[in-house]
C-alpha cells in the first residue's frame, strides 16, 4: 500500500496553527499517511519537539532547504553554511526517527558545478539523505543541475544516496530539454527512488506550478499507478502560500487515493 504524504514547514506551527492540527487529526484517523517536514533555517529544538508531540505515532520525513533558503551544494564558497543550515535537519530527523532527508542538488549547470554538489554531498556523510531532481531553473532564475537522470545516476553512484523523485521536477527538465516527459519520467523510475514527491502542472510547460490536483494536465493516474511501487512513500506538494487550514491539502490526499490501483 502507498503511504501519501502532507508537505509540512516547521514555521506552520507559528503561521498556521490550524494546517498543524487539521494534519495531526487526519493521521490520528487514517492509516497509510505521513509527513514530510520542510525544516526552514533556524529552526529550534523546541518547534521540533512540538511538532513530535503533534505528530506522535506517524511517520515524519525530512526536507532540507534549497537554494531559495540559501542552501546551494553547487557553490564551493558556501560549504560551512551548507553544512550548518542541514545541521539543523539532521537534528529534526534525529528527533524525529526520519528515514530519509531530502537534500537538492545544487545551483550551476555543467561539470564543475556538478562535482561541486558530489564533493559536498560526500562531506555531509548521512545515509538518510535522498538527492531530489531538479528543473533545468530554479523560481528566481538560477539554473540548476541534477535534472537528467544520467546526472542523478551519478550522484547516486559518487555519493552512495537515495533519490527522491520528483514528478513535477521531471515534466518540466524533458520539457525544456525538448524531449518526451515518459523517457525522462522512465530514467528516474529505473533509478529505483526512496520517496517521490508529485503536484499537478502543465504538461508542455517548463515551470513548476504546484497546482492542486484536478488544476492542471498531468497524466497523474499514470505517474501513480506506472511509475511509483505499490509500497511508495508520495509527498504531495499541491498549492502555493501559508494555508489557513488543511482542507484542499486532505482533498488532494484523498484524490490520490482514488487514483491508486
Amino acid at each position: 500500500m502507498r503511504k501519501f504524504g502532507f508537505k509540512i514547514f516547521t514555521n506552520n506551527l507559528n503561521n498556521s496553527p490550524q494546517l498543524i492540527e487539521d494534519v495531526a487529526k487526519y493521521l490520528q484517523e487514517n492509516d497509510g499517511a505521513f509527513v514530510e517536514l520542510m525544516v526552514v533555517n533556524d529552526t529550534s529544538v523546541d518547534d521540533i519537539q512540538k511538532l513530535k508531540m503533534y505528530f506522535r505515532g506517524a511517520e515524519v520525513r525530512v526536507h532540507a532547504p534549497h537554494n531559495i533558503m540559501g542552501f546551494d551544494t553547487g557553490c564551493a564558497e558556501k560549504e560551512l553554511s551548507n553544512r550548518k543550515i542541514l545541521a539543523t535537519s539532521q537534528m529534526a530527523a534525529d528527533i524525529l526517527g526520519a528515514a530519509t532527508i531530502v537534500v537538492h542538488a545544487g545551483c550551476g549547470k555543467g561539470e564543475k558545478y556538478l562535482a561541486e554538489t558530489i564533493r559536498q554531498f560526500r562531506i555531509f556523510d548521512d545515509k538518510r539523505i535522498v538527492v531530489e531532481n531538479l528543473p533545468f531553473f530554479a523560481s528566481d532564475g538560477a539554473p540548476l543541475h541534477g535534472n537528467t537522470p544520467p546526472e542523478i545516476a551519478l550522484i547516486k553512484e559518487q555519493v552512495g544516496c537515495g533519490f527522491c523523485m520528483d514528478f513535477s521536477h521531471a515534466v518540466c527538465a524533458a520539457n525544456y530539454a525538448k524531449t518526451d516527459i515518459d523517457v525522462f519520467l522512465q530514467g528516474f523510475a529505473d533509478l529505483h527512488p526512496n520517496v517521490y514527491h508529485i503536484s499537478d502542472g502543465d504538461v508542455v510547460g517548463v515551470d513548476d506550478l504546484h497546482l492542486h490536483f484536478g488544476e492542471g494536465n498531468f497524466p497523474l493516474d499514470k505517474m501513480i499507478n506506472h511509475y511509483t511501487l505499490p509500497d511508495a512513500y508520495v509527498t504531495m506538494e499541491t498549492g502555493y502560500g501559508i494555508p489557513s487550514s488543511a482542507q484542499k491539502w486532505i482533498a488532494d490526499m484523498e484524490y490520490l487515493r482514488r487514483l491508486e490501483k
